[in-house]
Formats: structure tokens, sequence, C-alpha cells
């Protein structure tokens, strides 16, 4: 087993969906991929019964305000999706996994006087995602 810290991980995003870069000054992301569970029990059953639904993946990222990189910014004024890729650590060859799939990009500006400029959003997937290993 291959325990990590995510201090090598990354957020990329491309609104073309052909070469994505760096989102720039993020620490954490948060990646949801919860299946909905559909209740099935009949009558006389010893228990509910579930299948699988819909998968819903979803999640959130944050990070600190650069203003030499306004990807997420730009990401969410967008109208159509683009390619986001996940990628929990990229320190060594055998921890090549990432997420990658469309999303939506919402984002959000926590300015105060105490601190520096927060920054947050929400990831909502717009087509099939996928949990990919770099060739």
């Amino acid at each position: 087993m291959a325990i990590k810290s995510g201090r090598l991980g990354g957020v990329m995003y491309d609104p073309a969906g052909i070469t994505p870069v760096t989102v720039v000054a993020l620490n954490k992301w948060k990646l949801s991929l919860k299946t909905d569970h559909l209740n099935v029990t009949c009558f006389g059953a010893a228990n509910k019964v579930y299948v699988p639904g819909m998968r819903d993946v979803s999640g959130n990222l944050s990070g600190f305000w650069d203003s030499d990189s306004l990807v997420l910014f730009n990401a969410a004024q967008a109208e159509v999706p683009g390619m986001l890729k996940l990628i929990p650590n990229s320190g060594a060859a055998e921890d090549g996994f990432f997420f990658t799939g469309l999303a939506y990009l919402d984002a959000d500006i926590d300015c105060s006087v105490e601190g520096v400029p927060a920054i947050s959003g929400s990831i909502m997937a717009a087509g099939a995602w996928t949990l990919e290993e770099e060739p």
C-alpha cells in the first residue's frame, strides 16, 4: 500500500478540453462520487432492498487569491463546461492517478482585513467522470 500526503496534489482545467493548465494557489479539493440508491422493497421482504441509481459527481476546491491566475474565475463565468483534472498526488510515477471529466465551476472570494483573500469553488459534473492513470 502506498499512502502519501496530498501536498503534491493539484487541479488542472481547460475550457476547450485539450491542454489543461494548473489552477494555481489552491490547497484543497474534495470530490464526491456518491450514487443514489433506489428503494425497491416489495411486500413481504425481510428488509429493505435497494438498487443503484445515478451517480452524483460534485465537489469543491479552495485556496488563496492569486491575481496572476484567474482560471477559476474565468471558468465560473463560462457558459459551457470545461475539462477538469483532479490529482491526489503527482510526486511519484506509481501515484499517476487522477480524476477527470467535464465540469461547471462556481467561484467565491472571501476577503478580510485580518487575512489573505481566500477563494473557493464548487464542482458540478457536466458529463461522465473517470479515474485514469498517467501513461
